[in-house]
């Protein structure tokens, strides 16, 4: 009989324990996770071509993204194409190289350097640096 009450307690213990109390969330951090999580999930449904041109100062020429540095830039003949690095690591100046490297649903973040921050890759950094970083 004591067996039986004391499997019984300890029974209403776990049943009582596991009952908790709700927390309350804030409904701007789950939109906001939301949000994220819904962008996560689009990433792969947009290219890496839309996702760098959709950044500031990246404008198609050709069907390549060049970063617009001033008015005439696209005066100059030559290769206009900027310098792609991926996870700090310099691929080239082909769009298509880096196209090869990485799926766009692995791209974590894309950032465009121009002017000072450009010129610690050199001349390669000439036309400019798109970063890209995986996960």
């Amino acid at each position: 009989m004591k067996k039986l009450v004391s499997v019984l307690l300890i029974a209403a213990m776990v049943i009582l324990g596991s009952c908790g109390t709700l927390k309350k969330s804030n409904a701007s951090s789950n939109s906001t996770s939301l949000n994220d999580e819904l962008k996560d999930r689009n990433r792969a449904n947009i290219s890496l071509l839309q996702r760098i041109t959709q950044m500031r100062g990246v404008v198609l020429h050709n069907n390549l993204p060049v970063i617009n540095k001033t008015a005439n830039s696209f005066a100059s003949a030559g290769n206009q194409e900027p310098l792609y690095v991926l996870n700090n690591q310099v691929i080239g100046n082909s769009f298509h190289s880096i196209n090869e490297i990485i799926e766009n649903y692995n791209v974590k973040k894309i950032t465009i350097l121009t002017g000072a921050d450009a010129a610690s890759y050199g001349s390669q950094g000439s036309n400019g640096v798109i970063k890209i970083v995986s996960y």
